[in-house]
């Protein structure tokens, strides 16, 4: 048995099959049209409006007695007919159903609002355009709430980024604190040592093994202390990006992984707080990727004004072990402005120019 094509639960879709199907046109058409609770429209192939239901009357806040026969001109600005005629052309080109979402000016509300619209071509028998049948759905609110998150997120990355940027602050300032003080403090006290040391012999075995041990013992705080300066803020940072980049991997060729390093571009100038940031954000890709199976990493440094890419290659595949790092890089890279690509054997951070800050030369202590 067949459905009606009134019947409520009719959807667009099904309509435009029974319409092809029936053939259906003239008067039967406008009763189909006007009885569907679905706002719904009929153009003839010049775009100009034959027909809408009263759904669709009270979509666009306009009566179709004021409208019938038109195109639009004269009642939507011009911006918005060049849009709404050129998805008409597109919906007969390709003789299929296209989706827009375009703008409408709403004349009873007096507002903007956003509309999703289906498109449906039908041909004469000579195979030239002769209807349009569309339906619409209002989805003002939904691109409200869109827009509202999309600001939430924007702030929430502003201040992510800028709570990383006190951040990369901080542990420059204690870098420097360490090195001043505390490391400096202990290679003089070293050098007491050392002397102590060669004072002392045969005649004082006691003290001698004693200002042994200590130097032992001091020099394994100095190396503590360089691990804590490194992993603050290490010293090749203020080179540059790239020159901080090609000591981790030394660190890394140490620990025995072999490490390729190729550097396609490094025109950047980033500012410390970015070039700290970023500078993390590939060292914990590369322990991620390190820290899989023994093997190859290759770093590929794309380093340009207007993008910074940095692809991390692993010899073996990465499994999905401690996800919990990339989120925290992804969330990290967020607050960049940047993203995470992961595939099997590589990570790649991209950060593109406009989320950065650049400084005008480095700086160099």
């Amino acid at each position: 048995m067949r459905r009606s094509a009134a019947s409520p639960d009719l959807d667009m879709s099904s309509l435009l099959r029974w319409l092809q199907e029936e053939h259906v046109a003239g008067a039967d058409l406008q009763k189909v049209v006007r009885r569907m609770p679905l706002p719904l429209f009929v153009k003839d192939g010049a775009s100009r409006l034959l027909m809408m239901n009263p759904a669709c009357e009270a979509m666009w806040g306009i009566r179709f007695a004021d409208i019938a026969g038109s195109d639009g001109t004269g009642l939507y600005p011009p911006e918005q007919l060049r849009i709404y005629h050129e998805h008409d052309r597109l919906a007969f080109a390709r003789g299929a159903t296209i989706i827009e979402e375009a703008p409408l000016w709403h004349a009873g509300m007096m507002q903007l609002r956003w509309m999703i619209t289906h498109k449906h071509p039908v041909y004469d028998d000579d195979g030239q355009p002769h209807l349009l049948i569309g339906s619409c759905l209002d989805i003002t609110e939904r691109r409200h709430r869109e827009t509202a998150l999309e600001q939430a997120l924007a702030v929430a990355r502003q201040a992510a980024g800028s709570q990383q940027d006190a951040t990369e602050r901080q542990h420059r300032r204690l870098t420097l604190d360490l090195r001043e003080d505390l490391a400096q403090n202990l290679v003089a006290l070293k050098l007491d040592l050392a002397t102590l040391h060669a004072r002392t012999g045969a005649a004082q075995p006691l003290l001698h093994q004693r200002a042994a041990q200590a130097l032992s013992t001091l020099d394994a705080s100095l190396a503590a202390v360089r691990d804590i300066i490194n992993e603050l803020h290490p010293a090749t940072l203020e080179l540059g990006l790239s020159a901080a980049v090609e000591w981790q991997l030394q660190q890394l060729g140490q620990r025995g992984t072999r490490c390729v390093l190729r550097v396609a571009d490094d025109s950047a100038t980033l500012d410390q707080q970015r070039s700290g940031a970023l500078f993390h954000l590939i060292r914990q890709g590369l322990d991620y990727a390190a820290g899989q199976q023994p093997g190859t990493l290759e770093v590929e440094l794309s380093l340009g004004r207007e993008r910074l890419a940095v692809t991390i290659t692993s010899a073996a595949p990465l499994s999905a072990a401690n996800a919990e790092v990339l989120v925290a890089m992804r969330n990290r890279l967020t607050g960049l402005g940047g993203k995470l690509d992961l595939s099997r054997h590589s990570l790649r951070l991209i950060v593109p120019g406009q989320a950065l800050s650049w400084a005008e030369g480095r700086e160099v202590t």
